[in-house]
Parts: structure tokens; sequence; C-alpha cells
């Protein structure tokens, strides 16, 4: 979608039960446009993108890395470094959780696993990474999540 108004593309934040929209997140198209990131209604709940198949996740800070994931993983943005505690219930579903946070956040991708870890949830892995996921393409994206496993 697109908010000609404050010139941003739009992500919409669905219900995890009843997929009804319950916000959106707005990313200016601009760099004069402040502030970079915008959200609409409901600040508590993830933006997911993926197959609701999926039965892994990653955890980033924005919904153009989740984006960039979701061919082959569901993309759960937070929208920043700090996972809420109402946030941790919409990442139940997934067997396995991944944190790619940026680079300058890795330090808080640490303490986010520890957390989640500490919540309950046993399958968590931090990816630190050069860049930001919503610079990769599909098949880096498979590389990076799949090589692992293939050279465990």
């Amino acid at each position: 979608k697109y908010d000609g108004k404050q010139d941003r593309v739009v992500f919409l934040v669905k219900h995890r039960y009843s997929h009804k929209i319950v916000g959106a997140v707005g990313r200016a198209l601009s760099s004069a446009t402040y502030p970079k990131w915008y959200m609409y209604g409901n600040k508590d709940t993830p933006f997911k993108c993926g197959l609701h198949e999926h039965n892994e996740a990653v955890i980033v800070e924005d919904c153009a890395s989740a984006c960039a994931v979701s061919n082959i993983l569901t993309g759960i943005a937070i929208m920043g470094t700090k996972l809420k505690d109402i946030q941790k219930s919409h990442l139940k579903p997934y067997k396995n959780l991944y944190i790619c946070l940026d680079r300058d956040a890795t330090t808080k991708a640490y303490d986010m696993a520890k957390d989640l870890r500490s919540s309950g949830f046993d399958n968590v892995i931090v990816k630190p990474l050069e860049d930001d996921l919503k610079y990769y393409n599909t098949e880096q994206v498979r590389e990076i999540f799949y090589d692992r496993k293939t050279n465990a």
C-alpha cells in the first residue's frame, strides 16, 4: 500500500488468528521525511511476512528485512531492537527462531536470545550478519539459513 499524504510505502499488520488488519507500518520514501518509520494503529503486533506453514521464523528489526526472508522462512519485524513481552506470544507457533538484527545491534540480539530461552523458547539462534537482510536476495538468504543445517 501507499500513503500519499506522508509519502510512505505501507506494510499491513494483521491479527495472527483472524488475519484482520490491526495496524500498519509506513516507511518514508524520501530521506527528508521524518520519522523514517511510522506506526499506524496497534503497536504491539509485529509485522509478519511468510507462509503460514513455515515452522521457522526470523526476528528482524524492520518490515523490509522480514519480506526479504519470506520466501524461505517467516520474517517477523519487531520494529526496533527491543522485543516486547506481548510480542513473544506471536513467536510460539515456530519451532526454530533466528535473530538477525542489524550489525550495530549484535549485543542486543544475544540479549534477546537469552531472554527468549529463559521464557521457554528452546531453539533460538543468533545469526550475526555483515549487512542487513533486506539487502540480500532469496538465494543468499537460503545460503545463510540452510548452509548451517547441511554443515551441522
